[in-house]
């Protein structure tokens, strides 16, 4: 890939290629303009900008109270409310959400204050880097704030107004942050430690995460695999879930000419050997929400079942959704903690080794990819209704 070509990838715009292709054609290639927004989009931007603008206040010398932080919220809500503001979920009101993201705020205030914690170097603060010596392949980011602890110690902090808490598994595989650590250690040499921090407003939890060097460098090649599939894709064919209802560009998908509420859910009980799974037509009215994690958890299933034919390797998922992969692909002096009739069991712990596999030219960076995402989905235990 020519460096002059490169365009300058991000985490969100990597998920939304993993989500749809078509929709990142449409927002990244063809740059189809769009005004209508999801009503959670516009919560979660109006949260980060106050949180921001309280910590520009703590850098001034002042604090706002509770009250002052409530009041710019509001008044943030109501300049930038606008007629194209969709709400996907129906029998949620604009009064449910204005009041959710109050709840985050004054979780958030009553927590942190006084908000003294380290030295902020950047809010909102744009970050680059390059996944390779020479420049091919690009990241930016935007860290929601940065902050130095201490001599060479860096805290990489993000608010999430999710209704949904993931499981430390799943954070230890979270792929922005980590993106956004590779960044901080280019800009600052001196960086010795690096914390990654979540803060999961809408339940008062703070979530905390490391990256060794070796996970960093598997988070490189996993990145460079995933940007060339999309420089190598020609079609860009979209993916039908319950997410689209949340797309901006549904009213000029292919997939969405009759704009109907039904949409095929893959159903999670039909495993076996990751083939077959039945499709479920459910109406959105009647049944709610469907749960977009298992919406992308089978999507890998099957993303990683075709890539295994490519790979010359053998998957199986058991009926509680287990991955497991034939033992024969690894080496016979392999550290394998979990061997059943020559299958082997994988899970979050096994990434390294899964990695390991990659530099011995054994499987792709491009398969270990798929394999890294289904193991972070498949993590996440705690079910709670995702905004």
């Amino acid at each position: 890939m020519p460096e002059s070509a490169a365009p300058i990838y991000s985490a969100s715009r990597l998920s939304t290629y993993e989500s749809c292709p078509l929709q990142y054609r449409y927002r990244y290639i063809d740059r189809i303009p769009r005004t209508e927004e999801s009503i959670e989009a516009y919560l979660g931007v109006r949260v980060h900008e106050v949180l921001s603008a309280l910590y520009q206040t703590v850098q001034g010398g002042n604090q706002p109270s509770l009250p002052d932080l409530l009041q710019d919220y509001y008044r943030r809500w109501e300049q930038h409310w606008h007629t194209q503001v969709k709400i996907v979920k129906r029998d949620r009101s604009i009064d449910h959400y204005k009041a959710f993201g109050e709840r985050c705020l004054v979780s958030y205030y009553q927590a942190h204050q006084p908000f003294n914690r380290g030295e902020v170097l950047g809010l909102e603060h744009r970050v680059t880097t390059s996944l390779d010596p020479h420049g091919c392949y690009k990241i930016q980011g935007y860290i929601d704030r940065l902050v130095c602890v201490g001599t060479g110690r860096y805290e990489i902090h993000d608010y999430k107004t999710s209704g949904r808490l993931p499981s430390q598994g799943a954070i230890d595989v979270d792929r922005q942050l980590a993106l956004y650590q590779l960044a901080v250690e280019e800009r600052w040499p001196d960086a010795k430690e690096v914390g990654l921090v979540w803060h999961y407003l809408a339940f008062g939890r703070e979530l905390r995460s490391r990256r060794t060097p070796e996970a960093l460098e598997g988070l490189k090649h996993s990145t460079i695999a995933m940007i060339d599939r999309i420089e190598a894709d020609a079609e860009f064919k979209p993916i039908k879930s319950s997410l689209c209802h949340w797309c901006t560009y549904q009213n000029i998908c292919p997939l969405w000419t009759d704009h109907s509420d039904v949409t095929q859910i893959p159903s999670p009980d039909a495993l076996g050997n990751g083939r077959s799974m039945e499709a479920q037509s459910r109406s959105l009215v009647e049944q709610g929400e469907p749960d977009a994690y298992a919406i992308t958890r089978d999507a890998l299933r099957e993303a990683i079942m075709a890539a295994a034919e490519h790979e010359g390797t053998e998957m199986r998922f058991s009926e509680h959704g287990e991955l497991w992969i034939s033992a024969s692909r690894f080496h016979s002096k392999a550290n394998l903690d979990e061997v059943v009739n020559g299958w082997v069991r994988l899970s979050v712990e096994s990434l390294p080794l899964l990695f390991r596999q990659v530099e011995l030219a054994r499987l792709s960076a491009h398969f270990i990819d798929k394999l890294q995402r289904y193991l972070a989905l498949s993590t996440s235990e705690d079910r709670h209704a995702t905004y």
